[in-house]
């Protein structure tokens, strides 16, 4: 029976989804891929799963990005449509309507540094290593780089980080505001675990249109961005117990 690699586990309302690639880093496959759509896709409907929780097995690698040795033809043609297909897959999990939280307990290298971006909270462990290296390749960040990272940190500082695809480690990522948390080494999976269990206790309507209303409005002027807001917290107040007092 040949290797998932995806893994889905539950734990209490959490859902632990692994890549099961260590063998290649986690780098990801276009097989690998469609399986991560496929597993979102799956708890999206779930309503006994609350959060995500996303890591890479094997503790040396959350994801070394795409696996260009594996799965994919080398033509222009086809590499455009993985690029295209990873960003919609990372668009999934970026816009699922439950809380996605990156456990990064190994280092996380260009696909894989924007898999991190897409999550909503990022809990790194200390001693991992991030960065966008493509360019070191004779490549571009594919999956969302270029495009989320000066949101996140400015034009400048983006530059800087893709220009020299150098590498930097945990604490460096806090200080720029690319990740949420800086843990020791070998807690990462535990505290995102323990993050999730703060989130269960929130119901699941208000998180989920509280990220609709940021993710809505980030690239919009601030009055039509408001009035997102606005909808959004009618909707909310239609299913809380506010109105039902």
């Amino acid at each position: 029976m040949p290797q998932q690699d995806i893994l889905i586990e539950i734990q209490d309302s959490a859902a632990v989804v692994s890549i099961n690639r260590h063998e290649r880093r986690n780098a990801l496959s276009a097989d690998a891929l469609e399986h991560m759509d496929a597993a979102f896709a799956r708890l999206e409907t779930d309503d006994s799963v609350r959060s995500i929780v996303l890591t890479g097995a094997g503790g040396s690698a959350f994801c070394a990005g795409a696996d260009l040795e594996q799965g994919f033809d080398a033509t222009e043609e086809t590499v455009r449509a993985i690029v295209t297909r990873g960003q919609a897959v990372f668009q999934r999990i970026e816009h699922f309507p439950k809380p996605v939280i990156a456990a990064v307990t190994g280092y996380a290298f260009g696909g894989g540094f924007e898999l991190m971006l897409a999550c909503d909270i990022s809990i790194v462990e200390e001693n991992v290593s991030l960065g966008q290296p493509e360019v070191i390749r004779g490549l571009i960040p594919g999956w969302g780089g270029t495009q989320k990272i000066p949101r996140i940190v400015g034009k400048q500082r983006a530059l800087e980080i893709m220009l020299l695809g150098a590498r930097f480690r945990a604490p460096q990522a806090l200080a720029m505001g690319l990740v949420n948390q800086v843990v020791p080494r070998g807690q990462g999976l535990a505290a995102a675990l323990d993050l999730a269990k703060k989130l269960a206790k929130n119901p699941a309507a208000p998180m989920a249109l509280i990220k609709d209303a940021v993710l809505r409005g980030a690239a919009l002027p601030l009055d039509q961005a408001l009035l997102i807001e606005a909808d959004n917290f009618a909707a909310a107040f239609k299913l809380s117990d506010w109105n039902k007092s």
